[in-house]
């Protein structure tokens, strides 16, 4: 549709001597065509032609990223004592298959992501004692590369550092004697191993079910 403007000019201005009744086509660079006409009451109509449709073009929202938790995979070494935890199912079959490992079935379900409100779970190994360490703590790391003889490996997963809906405690338990530590969900599992390992506290908060 098109529109009307009256524009209102001095009376001795320049574009006020226009001469009455004297029609000015102007095509402007923009394609707009605009009709200048000269009346008597020194007014000036301005008629721009109607501005072809132009689409706006917009990118579509992209959806949000949706985080799955996966199996925290568990096996025991017994003939050097050591628990081993992974979310890589090979890593887990060359342990079982060829480092004499007895699967020992799920320990939680934990992300290879970085889910909202987690944290890493660092993991280290000491090749003197065969004992693999989890941790949320990087001070922990630093400390037990730097004088304790583990050598970093990883980020083992991500993990709560604290409860959250749907979420229970991983303990973490230690066996000086046999130089391994023990995660687990399982409460009945931290009473019947305490009579070789020292509870030494909630490692971190994961889940019971994958998402």
């Amino acid at each position: 549709m098109a529109e009307s403007l009256t524009v209102q000019l001095p009376a001795n201005s320049q574009q006020a001597r226009i001469s009455n009744e004297v029609n000015y086509n102007i095509l402007y660079e923009d394609q707009v065509q605009i009709t200048y006409q000269q009346t008597n009451s020194d007014h000036v109509d301005v008629h721009p032609t109607e501005r072809p449709y132009e689409p706006v073009h917009t990118d579509p929202p992209q959806p949000a990223p949706v985080f799955h938790a996966v199996p925290f995979l568990r096996a025991y070494q017994p003939n050097v004592f050591s628990h081993f935890y992974t979310t890589d199912a090979n890593e887990m079959a060359n342990a079982v298959n060829k480092l004499q490992h007895l699967p020992e079935g799920i320990a939680a379900y934990v992300f290879t992501t970085q889910a909202p409100n987690t944290i890493p779970l660092y993991r280290m190994y000491n090749a003197a004692i065969y004992d693999h360490l989890y941790t949320t703590s990087y001070a922990e790391v630093q400390n037990a590369v730097a004088n304790a003889g583990y050598t970093y490996i990883e980020i083992a997963a991500y993990v709560y550092g604290s409860a959250v809906p749907g979420s229970v405690p991983f303990y973490r338990m230690y066996s000086p004697k046999v130089t391994d530590h023990l995660y687990t969900t399982s409460a009945v599992e931290v009473s019947s191993a305490s009579a070789n390992y020292n509870l030494e506290g909630i490692a971190a908060y994961v889940l019971t079910n994958p998402t």
